[in-house]
């Protein structure tokens, strides 16, 4: 099946993008030593790579077959599995991971079936583990799509109700996107940890 011109546009510009700072940023501090970690939108492997250089094994998920090649190039060698397919249909192992990231494909995901998403994720995700998520806010350039997912910080906290929340940072403001182009962008970050306490209700 032949990509979208967009698609190819895509991964040219970021075939070698190098880890988000999100993740770099706050893994070192997540005291989380092996495992396997959840790459959810993983693109042309930056994070998966990251995280398997750091000691983990990945299940790196990309819906785009182009971009999952890519992401199978970059991580050879590694503890990564590229799984091509829409991860909203992967079957998630109840407590299994140790920590899940996304950046910035779980915007592109109706807000009913992030929903869903997240709570499976969320029961995927083994005692002390984490998650590295972001998502857009409503007052985002693209807030008007309803193929895509918006939510104010305090509906995004709330789902995250009885973890850790290490940080939920909030940035508003022009930003390029891969493509260079330069839009309004309202994205927020979230780090939490998974307690024992919430572990014991899922």
């Amino acid at each position: 099946m032949e990509e979208s011109k967009g698609v190819v546009d895509f991964l040219a510009k970021t075939r070698a993008k190098p880890p988000a700072r999100m993740l770099t940023d706050w893994f070192p501090r997540l005291d989380i030593h092996g495992g396997v970690a959840l790459d959810l939108g993983c693109g042309a492997g930056g994070e998966a790579e990251y995280l398997a250089k750091e000691g983990m094994m990945v299940d790196a998920i990309d819906k785009s077959e182009t971009v999952a090649k890519a992401a199978r190039e970059r991580c050879q060698g590694l503890t990564v599995d590229v799984i091509q397919g829409d991860f909203r249909e992967f079957q998630l192992r109840p407590d299994y991971y140790t920590l899940a990231v996304s950046v910035n494909a779980l915007p592109f995901v109706k807000k009913d079936d992030c929903a869903v998403l997240l709570k499976s994720v969320q029961a995927s995700i083994r005692p002390g583990g984490a998650v590295v998520f972001a998502v857009f806010g409503p007052e985002h350039a693209w807030a008007k799509r309803e193929d895509m997912s918006f939510w104010t910080i305090d509906e995004f906290r709330d789902l995250w109700a009885g973890w850790d929340v290490i940080a939920m940072n909030e940035f508003k403001g022009i930003s390029p996107l891969a493509s260079g182009t330069e839009i309004f962008q309202h994205r927020i970050q979230l780090i939490a940890k998974k307690t024992l306490l919430e572990a014991r209700k899922t």
